[in-house]
């Protein structure tokens, strides 16, 4: 297992979001289980995934 298997890293604007492991482990699985709801989605929870969120809201 590497390091950074089941975890979580939030970087706004290049700065890591510090989170408890908890926090960690709730925003990853919220995020994996949206994801594999997708058509054509199939999550093994290994995955790279980086979202961005970029302009005005």
């Amino acid at each position: 297992m590497s390091e950074n298997d089941g975890k979580l890293i939030v970087e706004i604007d290049g700065k890591n979001l510090p989170m408890h492991p908890f926090v960690q482990r709730i925003i990853r699985k919220t995020v994996l289980a949206m994801l594999s709801t997708l058509k054509g989605v199939k999550i093994q929870g290994n995955e790279n995934i980086e979202i961005k969120v970029m302009g005005a809201t």
